[in-house]
């Protein structure tokens, strides 16, 4: 947990951050630590071994007075929150990062979408551009976060076809496919996890269908799906809080999980949204907009002329 915080959070090297990250005990022993004791780090025999610059020491001292890591947490909860955080502020660097140049607004779309301002050209297509880049993280995010949930939690083999497996101490296995929302499979979808189902259970497993969010009582078309076509249904899947939970082995954990959620969003974010950095965004690339083409319908028109 301590090397991931110190490769994302800090900015050390993956090799240096897990190097550094063995010379501590826990997290309080990090959050006690004096300068003068990490400058040149020593192995048994006296050897140097890792050796840190002043500007790594001064960034691990603002880390650690910063509140990102809390002894008051256990080491899960405390990697939880770090995923949070980098998940965020990857986002927030990403629309921070946008300009003209990346967006590229396609002409035939600022003709067929009657884009005819600079304002309407750019903003569309900085929502646009930040969309994709979420949908694209926002995959890799969860299964983090599914990992999280508990040390029993893995992912399956990839030849498995399967997303993860939970596995008891007692040897049991239970099979997950995960997917996001009740209204994420289609007819084919559904029998043919349905077979694997049957299979898992003839090799003496269980396995489900997890869906990160959602109700049963969700009037969706997976739903009625999932009704007529897998044999004990409600069984054979986990939705919203029931997978978080069963994963976890704790029946409030997913209240827990948002909290942490909103907790480390005010961290990166303060008291903006990411709505609002987008926002922002899309003024800021207008002006760069206008400042290369001009202003108004002749401004959507000089650009159009310039790549086409």
């Amino acid at each position: 947990m301590l090397a991931y915080a110190l490769k994302n959070e800090v900015g050390f090297t993956l090799n240096k951050a897990r190097s550094l990250a063995s010379y501590f005990a826990d997290i309080k022993d990090f959050l006690e630590f004096q300068e003068e004791n990490i400058k040149n780090l020593k192995s048994i025999s006296g050897k140097s071994v890792l050796k840190l610059t002043d500007e790594e020491i001064t960034n691990l001292s603002i880390y650690r007075e910063s509140g990102s890591l809390s002894a008051e947490l256990t080491v899960a909860e405390n990697y939880l929150a770090i995923i949070s955080r980098v998940f965020t502020q990857k986002q927030l660097n990403m629309v921070r990062n946008l300009s003209l140049k990346n967006l590229n607004p396609n002409p035939f779309l600022i003709r067929a979408l009657n884009l005819d301002t600079p304002d309407a050209v750019v903003r569309l297509n900085v929502y646009m551009a930040a969309t994709r880049s979420i949908v694209t993280s926002m995959g890799f995010f969860i299964e983090d976060l599914l990992l999280t949930s508990s040390d029993t939690v893995e992912k399956a083999p990839n030849k498995s076809g399967w997303d993860l497996v939970k596995t008891t101490s007692d040897g049991e296995k239970f099979w997950l496919q995960i997917k996001s929302g009740p209204n994420n499979m289609d007819k084919d979808q559904v029998v043919y996890w349905a077979e694997k189902i049957q299979e898992k259970v003839k090799e003496g497993d269980k396995a489900y269908i997890g869906f990160t969010y959602g109700k049963r009582t969700s009037k969706t078309v997976t739903i009625g799906l999932l009704k007529q076509i897998l044999p004990d249904w409600e069984m054979q899947t986990l939705i919203g809080k029931e997978l978080w939970n069963f994963l976890s082995e704790d029946s409030d954990y997913s209240s827990k999980l948002f909290e942490v959620l909103r907790k480390s969003a005010h961290q990166i974010l303060h008291q903006n949204s990411l709505s609002e950095e987008i926002d922002s965004c899309a003024n800021r690339v207008t002006d760069e907009f206008i400042q290369d083409f001009g202003d108004g319908h002749q401004g959507v028109s000089n650009y159009i002329n310039s790549i086409f």
